[in-house]
């Protein structure tokens, strides 16, 4: 019997050694698996965590959380989405497996960060904030805090970004968590457009930690991306060709590859910018990299020697490329590429001066685009195929054009192009819409230029005071389109407003426009220096008869220096000035009558009696003094020549 007890004995020890061996054996695995994931070494690390994969091992459950980890590093180096997605599997397996245990911060923080990846922004946002409550160390909530303002950029909540940017603005960080930070303050900045302010920060990321870039290609891309939207297209080049050799994101090449044809395209290289657009079509020709490269390729064969390239290709979309656009309206529209196929059909219109129905159709697709979904590369391409044609486009289809959708005008092209439909609008006498143009463009560029047309186009549309308001508040007062707009406010306000003619004189010397010398002439006369404001009549005076029909101001002038050589009995003067409007064929009642009256002064009775034929249908009070004087005269001839009149 102790035989048998000391077997069972012996049986047991060796059991526990065994299991003792196989616990050790096991966390050495894990070790090295942890080892090979910490050094980058992604393919080694599945290898020892495979092995771990036994639901009764007690290292299972953070094996499921390693190789969620390491699936989701290989995924965002290589830039494939399957990886992410089996990422999501796993810890979606090591969620199970906790059952009803409490879940760690490592759960959320790695949750957040696959939606995250896989453009899911919403969601990882909500995850990243429970992480953060989750988080127990500084380190933790650090690297949540990060995640938040990154996906916070993301979504536009410029609120939570100051929310839990404070959090980390004086923390102390450690290299890893200085590279994370640093990058999202550029992020930060790229988000709302200050490239030149988000470049310090990208640059020090870059050179400091450019292996943190790399192992996250999408990053380094945006870094290339905003030196490249300061203008520094040499740095730019630099850093596209670095992601093409060292990262392995397919998708991330492709578009860098993209950007170095865009980038050739503005040297006015088009051979190598067509090499760099054709290599992406040859080496991925159903990716969406591909159509963008085909649509930019479409407008370049103009040049002879792209188009003869691209026949040397069995690329559809060179062969036909109206049914190829046509055919990426109908199926892409909404998309990424159809932006890029919109500005195609614009410039093919454009270029060759389709029919209306075809016009028709481009302003039935511009009225479709939403404006604030249009990313900055497409607007890029769009400015550049489209501008020389918008600035040479009749006023008729550019009003047409912009009255389809005008935020479309208003956000993505320049303040050029803008002005050019201000004065479209101006001709095709759309007088709301150019207010509210020219209302966009003061806030946006608050010039001295846009609120100058500003208080003109108010001033056009006889909102006087609504225009002396927008004045007022122009910086630099010696502009001649701000003198001159501040006296014709006040001849229609008839108020005075603070004005110098001298001022006027000098900032308007070089102007040969006709309401400078009215405005001379309207405020000499009611200064009581009528010699002076003849003189300025007799010096401009073809320019002013030619602008008295279709200026206001031109027109104001003349009569209130005919009315004042009336009333200070200067009647030649009146007469010839009058004179000169009725035979130009500005014949009015106001004209019309002073002629009269001056006429009748001096005698020429007979002269006017023509005139006084087409004043009989006038009922103001300067005609009816002229049909008075007319009257009074013919029956003084009447009565001197002995005749009943």
């Amino acid at each position: 019997m102790w035989l048998l007890r000391i077997f069972i004995l012996c049986l047991f020890i060796l059991s526990s050694t065994s299991h003792a061996f196989e616990v050790d054996k096991d966390k050495k695995t894990f070790e090295k698996g942890v080892r090979q994931y910490s050094i980058g070494s992604y393919s080694t690390a599945l290898e020892y965590f495979f092995r771990l994969l036994k639901p009764d091992s007690p290292y299972y459950r953070d094996t499921l959380l390693m190789l969620s980890r390491t699936y989701f590093a290989i995924g965002k180096k290589i830039g494939k989405k399957q990886y992410l997605w089996q990422a999501l599997n796993y810890l979606q397996l090591y969620f199970i497996a906790m059952g009803d245990r409490e879940l760690p911060w490592d759960y959320y923080y790695m949750k957040a960060r696959i939606y995250e990846s896989l453009g899911f922004y919403e969601q990882s946002l909500a995850i990243y904030r429970v992480a953060f409550l989750k988080a127990k160390t500084e380190k933790e909530r650090i690297k949540t805090t990060v995640g938040i303002i990154r996906t916070a950029v993301w979504v536009r909540r410029p609120d939570v970004v100051e929310e839990y940017y404070i959090l980390i603005s004086t923390a102390k960080l450690s290299p890893e968590e200085e590279r994370e930070v640093e990058f999202v303050r550029g992020l930060m900045l790229f988000s709302r457009g200050d490239y030149r302010k988000a470049l310090p920060h990208f640059l020090k990321v870059y050179r400091k930690y450019e292996n943190y870039l790399i192992d996250n290609p999408e990053y380094y891309f945006l870094v290339a991306e905003n030196i490249y939207r300061v203008g520094n297209l040499t740095l730019a080049e630099q850093l596209l060709r670095r992601i093409v050799s060292l990262t392995r994101s397919k998708e991330v090449i492709r578009k860098s590859i993209l950007r170095l044809g865009d980038i050739e395209l503005r040297k006015g290289n088009k051979k190598l910018a067509f090499v760099y657009y054709y290599s992406v079509i040859r080496d991925a020709p159903k990716s969406q990299e591909a159509e963008v490269a085909r649509l930019k390729i479409i407008p370049m064969m103009r040049d002879p020697e792209i188009k003869y390239r691209t026949t040397l290709t069995e690329d559809e979309a060179f062969k036909d490329s109206i049914k190829y656009i046509a055919h990426l309206l109908v199926n892409y529209r909404t998309t990424y590429v159809g932006i890029y196929a919109l500005a195609d059909l614009g410039y093919l219109i454009f270029d060759i001066g389709a029919p209306k129905s075809t016009f028709e159709r481009l302003l039935w697709e511009v009225s479709l685009v939403f404006p604030e979904q249009v990313k900055y590369e497409q607007r890029e391409f769009l400015r550049l195929l489209w501008t020389p044609y918008l600035l040479r486009l009749p006023s008729d289809k550019l009003c047409k054009l912009y009255r389809s959708n005008t935020r479309f005008f208003k956000e993505i092209f320049t303040r050029e192009v803008l002005l050019k439909v201000a004065g479209a609008l101006k001709s095709c006498n759309m007088r709301r819409l150019r207010i509210d143009l020219l209302r966009f463009m003061v806030k946006k560029w608050n010039s001295d230029n846009d609120m100058i047309l500003m208080a003109q186009a108010l001033y056009d549309n006889k909102d006087f005071l609504d225009a002396y308001n927008v004045l007022k508040k122009v910086r630099n007062k010696k502009l001649c389109g701000y003198q001159k707009l501040l006296f014709k406010l006040g001849i229609f306000l008839e108020r005075s407003v603070p004005s110098n003619l001298k001022i006027l004189k000098n900032s308007c010397a070089k102007e040969k426009d006709p309401e400078v010398p009215a405005i001379f002439i309207y405020y000499l006369v009611k200064n009581g220096k009528l010699d002076e404001s003849f003189r300025v009549f007799d010096r401009n005076r073809e320019m002013l008869r030619k602008a008295y029909g279709s200026v206001p101001v031109v027109k104001a002038a003349l009569s209130v220096l005919m009315e004042k050589a009336v009333a200070e009995e200067r009647y030649g003067q009146a007469y010839s000035i009058s004179r000169e409007l009725v035979d130009g064929g500005y014949l009015d009642c106001y004209t019309g009558s002073i002629l009269v009256i001056s006429g009748v002064r001096l005698g020429k009775v007979s002269e006017v009696s023509e005139v006084i034929e087409k004043l009989k249908g006038c009922r103001d009070t300067i005609s009816r003094l002229a049909k008075t004087v007319y009257s009074d005269a013919r029956l003084e001839e009447a009565l001197r020549g002995g005749r009943t009149f």
